[in-house]
């Protein structure tokens, strides 16, 4: 069975709570499931990805480590919680073989609490450039046509062949060039922008927002800590799901 191809990114900020999601990525999969890791670099230390590779070779597998020309980004700006590096998640398609025709994107504040083999063979993602989940935020920084919804980009199963057959990563990067006081939420504004009608809903137990999705009754597969608010910097929701892996890296 091919490995599942999973793409995270992280600067050294980050360096351990990209471990924490990777441990529990591993150790709630299915044995007949491979996952092989891309990490794109956001200049990490020597000394954290010793770290990340130690732990993912308790399960037999090694990062693949990208890297970003950071010319591309130069002008973008992070704020709050959210460092320029967010940004590089738009590169994902040119940034791995083009022989991989898919990937799915996953941030560092998630937790993963079962197999992701279901959400890799989706049916939908075929015919369109991406799955994703609803966001249900207040406000963004672009306004979407009538009758579209705004997704949350911590989660993406992505068709990386369409992506590149129509250039969708050169098109959010000049969207963000030319309206860079319309971004509010990143690239997350950005790729609402040009992919607003291009991409599918996906299960809500795929990017569970603990702050906007507390009061659903479901169980999630994929827990997100969308906010500045972190199980490490403050009290979250299901807080205790993140330190039960936390706690358990030699970090």
């Amino acid at each position: 069975m091919k490995p599942i191809s999973i793409v995270a990114l992280s600067n050294d900020n980050y360096a351990v709570h990209l471990a924490t999601m990777l441990l529990s990525l591993f150790e709630n999969k299915l044995t007949e499931t491979n996952y092989q890791i891309y990490i794109i670099d956001g200049n990490l230390s020597i000394d954290n990805k010793s770290k990340i590779n130690s732990l993912l070779q308790n399960y037999n597998t090694s990062p693949i480590y990208l890297n970003v020309d950071p010319s591309i980004y130069k002008h973008f700006k992070g704020w709050g919680h959210v460092s320029r590096e967010a940004f590089y998640r738009i590169s994902i398609p040119d940034l791995l073989d083009k022989r991989i025709k898919k990937a799915i994107y996953l941030d560092s504040d998630l937790i993963i609490k079962g197999d992701l083999r279901e959400l890799w063979e989706n049916e939908h993602l075929e015919n369109h450039f991406l799955g994703a989940v609803e966001d249900p935020v207040d406000f963004s920084g672009i306004r979407l046509p009538n009758g579209y919804k705004y997704f949350n980009s911590g989660v993406l199963l992505m068709n990386l062949k369409k992506w590149r057959k129509y250039k969708i990563s050169n098109k959010v990067l000049n969207f963000i060039n030319k309206n860079p006081k319309k971004i509010i939420w990143w690239d997350q504004d950005a790729l609402n922008a040009i992919l607003y009608n291009k991409w599918f809903p996906l299960d809500y137990k795929w990017n569970y927002q603990v702050f906007r999705m507390g009061h659903l009754n479901i169980s999630p597969i994929i827990i997100h800590f969308n906010t500045d608010v972190k199980p490490w910097n403050g009290e979250t929701y299901l807080k205790e799901e993140y330190y039960y892996y936390r706690d358990r890296l030699d970090w």
